[in-house]
C-alpha cells in the first residue's frame, strides 16, 4: 500500500533531511513540502496526506495551531511532531503523541517513528485523544487571539477583536465581521471554548456573541431576552443562556 506524507518545516535543511529518509521507502509519496503553518493547512486540504511530519517551531501558525485546525477537519491525518525544544517532545510523549522527533535525530529515530506511524494509517484518527494533547501543550495559551478561516484554497487570520457573533450553521459555524461573513468547518462548542469569556457569550444555542458589539438587551418572554448587537442583528438570548451570564445584566 501506497502511503501518502506532507512534511512542514520553516527550515530548508530540515525539510531536505526528511525528505532524503523518506524516499529511501518505495511505498512512501511525498505529495507536498510547506515552510511555514498556512501553507501547510491549504496543501493538506489540496492533497489529503495519510501522515503529517509537522515542526511545531515555524512562522505565521506554529505546528500546533495547526494540529488543532486539523482536530476540527475531516478524515485528519496522522501526525509525526517534530521539534528542536526537548520540553515539548517530552510533554507531547508523556500524553502519548503518535510519536515526535527531536532535533537532530539519526536515522534510525527516524525509522523508529514512520514505522508506528504506518500502523496508525489503517486507523481513525483519534482527534479526542489529539485536542487533549494538543490542551497539554498549550497549557500557557489558554484562550486564542485569532482564528485561521480556510477560503478557495487559501487562508487567513480573523482575529477574534474583529469578531461580531459566531452562528452554528449545520456542520459549520458562520464567523460575521464587520467585514464580511466567512465559513468554518467547526462545531460551535469546539470554537466557544477557545474564546475568552471575558469577551465572548453563549446566548443561544446557536450563537456566540462579543458582548462589546452588544447594543441593548431587552426583556422578552419567560424569562427570555432579545438581543441587538451594533450591527442590528436580532438574536434571542435564551433562559437557559441568561442565567449562566448573569453579569451582562448589572
Amino acid at each position: 500500500m501506497n502511503i501518502s506524507v506532507l512534511v512542514a518545516d520553516d527550515e530548508a535543511p530540515a525539510r531536505r533531511k526528511l525528505l532524503r529518509f523518506l524516499r529511501e521507502h518505495d511505498d512512501i509519496t511525498v505529495v507536498a513540502e510547506a515552510s511555514n503553518g498556512i501553507d501547510a493547512i491549504d496543501l493538506i486540504a489540496m492533497t489529503k496526506p495519510q501522515i503529517v511530519f509537522l515542526d511545531i517551531h515555524m512562522p505565521d501558525l506554529d505546528g500546533l495551531g495547526v494540529a488543532q485546525t486539523l482536530v476540527n477537519s475531516e478524515n485528519p491525518p496522522s501526525i509525526v511532531f517534530v521539534t528542536a525544544y526537548d520540553q515539548y517532545a517530552i510533554k507531547a510523549f508523556e500524553v502519548s503523541a503518535l510519536d515526535y522527533l527531536l532535533k537532530p535525530y539519526d536515522h534510525e529515530r527516524f525509522e523508529r517513528a514512520l514505522a508506528r506511524a504506518r500502523t496508525f494509517v489503517q486507523q481513525a484518527p483519534n482527534t479526542e485523544h489529539l485536542a487533549t494533547m494538543l490542551s497539554a501543550l498549550r497549557h500557557d495559551e489558554k484562550y486564542v487571539r485569532r482564528l485561521l478561516i480556510p477560503n478557495e484554497g487559501r487562508s487567513f487570520f480573523v482575529s477574534t477583536q474583529d469578531i461580531i457573533r459566531l452562528e452554528s450553521d449545520g456542520n459549520n459555524v458562520s464567523v460575521h465581521t464587520a467585514r464580511g461573513s466567512y465559513s468554518l468547518r467547526a462545531t460551535l462548542e469546539s470554537i466557544e471554548s477557545r474564546l475568552d469569556p471575558a469577551v465572548f457569550a453563549r446566548v443561544h444555542r446557536s450563537h456566540v456573541v462579543n458582548i462589546d458589539h452588544i447594543a441593548e438587551i431587552h426583556p422578552w418572554f419567560h424569562g427570555d431576552y432579545k438581543i441587538l448587537m451594533r450591527d442590528r442583528t436580532e438574536i434571542a438570548w435564551s433562559r437557559r443562556y441568561a442565567v449562566k451570564r448573569p453579569d451582562l445584566l448589572k
